[in-house]
């Protein structure tokens, strides 16, 4: 997490990345058709799994149409927000002309729009009772923050967090919120987004007005208003305050055609990976096999292997679409939100998947927790202590449950193993082990062969976040135990021809950046 560094101060910079040593063209290509060949076929024996098995498993049957008969409709995620999206569509666009009405007219006045108009939206979609928790989170951080000190705002934050995950409170809001379907899971989200970014507001209000000079009023304005922004209310992503207080000061920007043009274009865009992502749950039912991990021990290692990738390659596009068409909104009124997720399979550091999946919650990871604990002290031991604060941060937003604890965790010790790997590579005695022994092209295979030792555990990281621990330990298991050694040979064949392709990417980056800088 130090690429960011220079940008927000503290800590020293991480010098660039150097290209990684080219490899004759045959030997990569060899590399690319074989995990590509690889992923293709293993998606294919999932596919034939998930047919044959499609009537014992909690699918939905669905009339016959262009996609087919049965659908797993078993990501809640996916099938409670998608339709109020679709259903809400209309209010989005009229919120963003109402918008850009106000702005070029009154934009002093913006912030109570965006209030005014998110309510009557949730008050419609969640009732009273979330609506009033929508406002009661952001009012209680206020009233810490007029005391400017962060300890409190962490301590209130994290409080109020754990409170929305105890099972007190849990049953209490099935209570409150049974008329509306899928209540608490709605208010929960919602919530859970607000807190954030109650907190950061919070943080950068202690240190641009540490002394409490800003008026009271139009503060809190500002923080509802943030908070409630419309297009990121239910499914973010997060945008930093920094950069939402940057879009309220835009000028208004006068339509053009070629602007009306660009918007249809970019929501025709995600709209055709919403599609896609449609179209593949008819025929692919890996989340219902959550609930039946006994199947999963029966799969062949074929079948398992495109079980995992399909799971990754589903949360991908899920959040392709789900930040996607809210930031098309918010790019039109003159917002900078993060980019959507991009893809994380051909990465070749531990780290980067946390960089380029969720950036917004990187940028807070990196601004607020590790760069103010890591500081100007750029060593080994405070480095692993900042990567340890923001784990437990993800552990704690994302649920405090034994399932995110174990992700959460091979994820650290990745990324700590990473960070043991850089040091070790800087020290002058490997340095000249590598000069002796790895030149060229060697240095690269033995760089994609070490990469192996993240790649492989990365793989039961993913399985218990998108599935559960069960079926984690299955993955685990077929490829260390009851696989072995041809399902381990295997795995670790393909994670090292997807490091070599990660690599190749990476270095072909590079080179379209110095292209653009000498053009």
């Amino acid at each position: 997490m130090e690429e960011d560094r220079g940008r927000w101060g503290g800590a020293k910079r991480r010098p660039p990345p150097s290209p990684f040593p080219p490899l004759p063209w045959p030997e990569l290509v060899f590399y690319f058709v074989s995990f590509w060949a690889g992923c293709l076929y293993s998606l294919a024996r999932f596919y034939r799994t998930s047919q044959r098995w499609g009537q014992y498993l909690p699918v939905t049957q669905v009339p016959e149409g262009w996609g087919g008969v049965r659908q797993d409709q078993t990501d809640l995620e996916w099938f409670v927000w998608i339709p109020i999206m679709r259903a809400y569509a209309p209010f989005g666009l009229l919120h963003v002309m109402l918008a850009q009405t106000v702005r070029r007219f009154w934009p002093q006045y913006l912030c109570t729009f965006y209030i005014a108009f998110s309510l009557c939206i949730t008050l419609a979609l969640i009732g009273r009772v979330g609506t009033a928790l929508c406002l009661a989170v952001p009012a209680l951080m206020f009233v810490v923050l007029l005391t400017r000190l962060k300890l409190l705002v962490w301590l209130a934050w994290c409080l109020i967090l754990i409170l929305f995950n105890t099972h007190f409170f849990t049953s209490h809001l099935e209570a409150w919120v049974e008329d509306t379907p899928e209540g608490d899971y709605k208010v929960s989200v919602m919530v859970a987004w607000i807190i954030l970014r109650s907190l950061s507001f919070s943080l950068e209000i202690c240190d641009t007005d540490p002394y409490a000079r800003l008026p009271p009023v139009p503060l809190l304005t500002t923080l509802l208003g943030y908070c409630l922004y419309l297009p990121f209310l239910c499914t973010g992503p997060y945008m930093p305050y920094t950069d939402f207080r940057a879009g309220l000061s835009e000028p208004y920007r006068m339509w053009t055609l070629r602007r009306v043009v660009w918007t249809g274009l970019q929501i025709l865009r995600f709209v055709w990976w919403l599609g896609l992502t449609q179209f593949l749950l008819f025929h692919f039912y890996a989340h219902s096999l959550h609930f039946m991990p006994e199947l999963v021990k029966k799969m062949s290692s074929w079948s398992l292997a495109g079980f995992v990738y399909f799971l990754t390659a589903f949360l991908q596009l899920k959040y392709v679409v789900l930040y996607g068409l809210p930031s098309v909104l918010a790019r039109v009124e003159g917002y900078d939100p993060p980019r959507h997720p991009r893809c994380t399979l051909m990465t070749y550091r531990f780290s980067d998947v946390w960089r380029y999946f969720d950036h917004g919650l990187y940028r807070f990871m990196l601004k607020h927790i590790y760069i103010p604990w890591v500081g100007a002290d750029n060593s080994l031991a405070r480095q692993l202590q900042g990567t340890a604060l923001v784990f437990t941060f993800v552990y704690v937003w994302h649920g405090v449950s034994a399932q995110i604890f174990w992700w959460a965790a091979i994820n650290f010790l990745g990324v700590v193993v990473e960070k043991l790997a850089d040091h070790i590579a800087r020290l002058p005695q490997y340095r000249a082990w590598e000069d002796r022994w790895l030149r060229g092209a060697w240095r690269r295979r033995f760089l994609g062969l070490a990469a192996v030792g993240l790649y492989v555990p990365s793989l039961a990281a993913l399985t218990i976040f998108l599935s559960n621990l069960e079926n984690a330990v299955t993955v685990t298991n077929r490829i260390f135990v009851t696989g072995f050694p041809h399902c381990t040979l295997s795995t670790f064949f393909f994670m090292f021809c997807l490091g070599q392709c990660s690599m190749e990417l990476q270095n072909w980056k590079m080179r379209q950046k110095e292209r653009l800088k000498l053009s």
